[in-house]
């Protein structure tokens, strides 16, 4: 009892004055803690973090306007069960994605191969230009580095710049040579003046619709892919002349016939192939009828090297150009609104959460739960 009353005597001042200050403290801050306990409830309750703030009676921001938070990177990541599950990609021009878009790759489109003139000295000619499984969208271009009377030897070079096997011209006036290879095709005819050194042609891969090779003059429109496309050469051709007509047939760049039909409703009628399994397109008649054998080369081509990656952009499973498949989610906003982007998405062993992921626009329940297992077949579990 001595030892406590010596210990009380010399400290008892300095208690007193902690229990006031204590006194005050819990006096100013029940206030508070009730109005984070309202926080606390309607936030539960699923309102944005600020509307919570406002309902407990905290101060309004910017005259009482409703501020919500977006996603942060990774949020919608519950874990990462390896080292490699993110991956770097190229985000494709004209897309504004968030953290947690769940992303498809354009790989693919559809157009044509251009049959072009030659720029320099010579006056030879390209012909029957078609596509290969691997050729790329953009500049192919043949230049001759070898000048030969009657002949010549020219370099080829793709668009993702590598180089093709050179074209050596079978020599011989007016000889024609053909060109083979898994990016595109053609025949090269000596003229009546040499090719000279750096005399140039360029075969542009776009998607320019195709004109008819031929005698006719109609046109070829509506092209868009099916979810069995192949990249190469889809050769649209006519198979009997008919009067402001014409009947058709599809070969696929397998040599597959995939569809057929006839030009209806007479002159500047239509023939028309729509919600089909590789191609989808639209053959109007034009002045000058079809002749047999006139036929338009329709070229499926890669959007980037073949066997290389595409851009990435929302997965949307109605647009079949590589998009419809799911390649992972996006770990951070990505604006590319302006020009291509650079960004990481999470494409393998990971699990998310489903609440989290953003969707494109009209993406359906269904289409939601079959994209799950898409995800699933990654590793990317989605919880």
């Amino acid at each position: 009892m001595k030892r406590f009353a010596r210990w009380s005597d010399s400290t008892a001042p300095a208690l007193a004055v902690l229990a006031a200050l204590l006194a005050r403290v819990d006096i100013a801050t029940k206030p508070l803690w009730a109005r984070l306990q309202r926080v606390r409830e309607v936030r539960s309750a699923g309102l944005a973090w600020l509307d919570a703030w406002r309902v407990a009676g905290m101060p309004a921001i910017a005259g009482g306007a409703s501020l919500t938070e977006g996603q942060h990177a990774g949020e919608f990541l519950l874990g990462e069960r390896s080292a490699d599950t993110r991956e770097t990609v190229t985000v494709l021009s004209g897309q504004n994605l968030k953290a947690g878009a769940v992303v498809g790759r354009v790989n693919k489109g559809v157009g044509r191969v251009s049959t072009p003139t030659v720029v320099g000295t010579g006056n030879g000619t390209a012909t029957l230009v078609f596509a290969g499984p691997e050729v790329e969208l953009g500049n192919y271009v043949l230049t001759c580095i070898t000048a030969v009377a009657n002949g010549g030897v020219f370099s080829l070079v793709a668009p993702s710049g590598k180089a093709l096997p050179n074209l050596t011209l079978t020599v011989g006036a007016g000889a024609t040579t053909a060109y083979t290879s898994r990016h595109i095709n053609f025949s090269i005819t000596d003229g009546s003046t040499d090719f000279a050194v750096n005399d140039a042609f360029t075969f542009i891969v776009s998607t320019t619709a195709p004109i008819v090779i031929g005698t006719g003059n109609g046109t070829i429109s509506g092209l868009s892919l099916g979810p069995d496309a192949k990249t190469g050469t889809y050769r649209v051709e006519n198979i009997a002349a008919v009067v402001n007509g014409g009947e058709f047939k599809v070969i696929s760049p397998d040599g597959d016939m995939i569809a057929n039909g006839f030009i209806v409703a007479g002159a500047g009628g239509t023939w028309v192939l729509a919600n089909q399994r590789q191609l989808n397109l639209t053959v109007t008649d034009g002045a000058t009828d079809f002749a047999v054998a006139d036929a338009f080369n329709v070229c499926v081509f890669n959007q980037a090297p073949a066997l290389a990656p595409g851009k990435v952009v929302a997965w949307d499973p109605t647009t079949f150009d590589g998009r419809d498949d799911v390649a992972g989610i996006l770990y951070d906003n990505v604006d590319a609104s302006a020009a291509d982007k650079t960004g990481v998405i999470v494409s393998r062993f990971a699990e998310v959460m489903k609440g989290s992921l953003i969707w494109g626009a009209a993406i359906t329940a269904s289409q939601k739960e079959s994209a799950y297992l898409d995800l699933a077949k990654r590793g990317v579990i989605a919880l």
